[in-house]
């Protein structure tokens, strides 16, 4: 299952709201380019997920 895949959320469902799946790897690389960079404080992983952003 591919990245944006896994990410995709369903609003409501039968059993209650449904929340990303995210592979792990990928947010130690996240953490990993934020630590050494410190450009910024805050990354939204997957980008979908930034407020304002149109999915």
């Amino acid at each position: 299952m591919g990245e944006a895949a896994a990410a995709r959320i369903e609003a409501e469902s039968a059993d209650g709201p449904r929340f990303p799946v995210v592979d792990p790897d990928d947010l130690a690389e996240h953490y990993w380019d934020m630590c050494g960079k410190r450009d910024r404080v805050e990354q939204f992983h997957p980008e979908s997920l930034t407020p304002g952003v149109a999915a």
